[in-house]
């Protein structure tokens, strides 16, 4: 007599999977607890140096100049004490653009932008290439993205006239260097950052706030390092890997972006006077269920696709979309740095993303359905509708293409240290391609032959 179970056997099997199951909520909880340890012990600091910037403010009455030399120090302090000596890099390079600008201001009105956004660049992978050491560099990479993102908006604004002078010394190194989006970003306008400086607000729904987004950012992280890498086997089909390997990379950019949300809520960045948070850096929803590629690049990274579409997208356009699509996502790859891997998939997206945009556009003018890349803003004019049959079959089919893009791209993101400190080589981006047979490659050229023959 075995009790509730009708034959021994099944018994064993019950007792094998109670096995499993506690072994499995023991490995999540081995994994997860020293994760959200140091998830939380890199949090602290960011949000200790962001508080104390907010408190002061809204405590004490300080001129202009004066919260952004505030802003300037904290942010200082907050860069050393994260990244140790090589923010002399960072704030070596805000303090040569900043002269670079004023040079350039005296000698001409137009071109500041354009200059001043190659000699960035080109100072970036000067010291790629030339100076610094592969672990500093991986280090301090998005650290100087970020600042080199702040200078290049400042130089193209000077040149459409968006301010009434030029920003005087303290004012441009405390929005280059602002704690808030010093370390993670995102990237944010002067304008904005100068409007949130002055923004004053007392309400216990700001510490509500932080502490959900710091929940949501834990969250995420467990899922990259603990949850994602163990549902799937590595035994199991190469596409499931695949898949597995980006989805866990998908969720550490998660992580970074909430966790960037987080440093600009303590500094009072992204509120309104209620504390309702306006600030929204990426939404997952968007990525892992995606319509099209079209709407991963919007949603991947908001503030900085708003950037590349405002400074570089739209002044390219003149010279046709494709074009201004190819320098968008050259300029995108060059501010990550010489690194082929991330090149390979900025421009692979670029590529991918503009023929299923026409594609797309080809098929809903022929069959009347309302399948385009970005769902119809108002009123549709497509016979068949979004709620449509025919219209679900055809956007869950391109939804399906798109999830397997993102696995294909997403699968040479190595999890290893040692791999990302040094650099993703070239051999170690083909490979992981061609074991998947250049799939999405050889797929949207077949998609591209059929959109010119259509």
């Amino acid at each position: 007599m075995i009790g509730m179970y009708d034959t021994y056997e099944e018994a064993m099997d019950m007792e094998e999977d109670d096995q499993y199951t506690e072994s499995t909520w023991t490995y999540i909880f081995m994994c997860g607890e020293p994760t959200i340890y140091e998830g939380l012990r890199f949090a602290k600091d960011l949000i200790i140096a962001n508080i104390l910037l907010r408190l002061i403010i809204q405590s004490v009455v300080l001129p202009h100049n004066v919260r952004h030399s505030l802003s300037l120090v904290i942010g200082s302090f907050l860069l050393y004490y994260s990244i140790g000596p090589a923010f002399i890099w960072t704030v070596g390079l805000a303090t040569g653009a900043y002269i670079l600008i004023i040079l350039l201001s005296c000698i001409m009105k137009k071109f500041r932008g354009l200059i001043t956004s190659l000699s960035v660049i080109a100072f970036l992978l000067a010291c790629e290439v030339y100076v610094l050491n592969p672990k500093m560099w991986q280090q301090i990479r998005g650290v100087q993205m970020i600042a080199a993102m702040k200078i290049i908006s400042v130089a193209i604004e000077l040149d459409r006239d968006l301010y009434k002078c030029m920003l005087n010394p303290v004012e441009f190194g405390g929005y280059v260097l602002c704690p808030a989006n010093c370390i993670l970003g995102p990237w944010i306008s002067f304008h904005t950052y100068n409007q949130y400086l002055e923004v004053k607000f007392l309400s216990k729904r700001w510490f509500k706030i932080i502490f959900i987004n710091l929940f949501i950012s834990m969250l995420f992280l467990v899922l990259s390092n603990c949850v994602v890498p163990w549902y799937i086997d590595e035994e199991t089909t190469k596409w499931l890997v695949a898949y597995r390997d980006a989805q866990a990379f998908r969720m550490s950019h998660y992580f970074v972006s909430s966790l960037s949300v987080v440093s600009m809520i303590s500094a009072g960045f992204g509120l309104t006077n209620d504390c309702h948070s306006e600030l929204h850096v990426t939404k997952p929803i968007f990525i892992e269920l995606p319509r099209s590629l079209v709407q991963v690049v919007i949603y991947w990274n908001m503030p900085m696709h708003q950037w590349l579409k405002n400074y570089v997208f739209k002044t390219c356009q003149v010279y046709g979309q494709f074009t201004a699509i190819l320098v968008t996502y050259a300029v995108s790859s060059l501010l990550h740095g010489l690194n082929f891997q991330l090149s390979a998939v900025l421009l692979s997206i670029g590529t991918f993303s503009y023929v299923e945009y026409n594609f797309r556009s080809k098929v809903a003018l022929a069959l009347e359905v309302c399948c385009l890349a970005n769902p119809c803003v108002k009123q549709c004019d497509h016979k068949y509708k979004k709620n449509s049959v025919l219209t679900i079959f055809i956007n869950a089919l391109f939804s399906l293409i798109t999830v397997i893009h993102l696995a294909y791209l997403g699968v040479m993101f190595e999890a290893s240290f040692s791999v990302q400190e040094s650099g993703y080589s070239f051999y170690h981006t083909i490979s992981k391609w061609e074991n998947l047979n250049y799939f999405s490659h050889g797929f949207v050229a077949f998609m591209y032959i059929i959109y010119i023959m259509m």
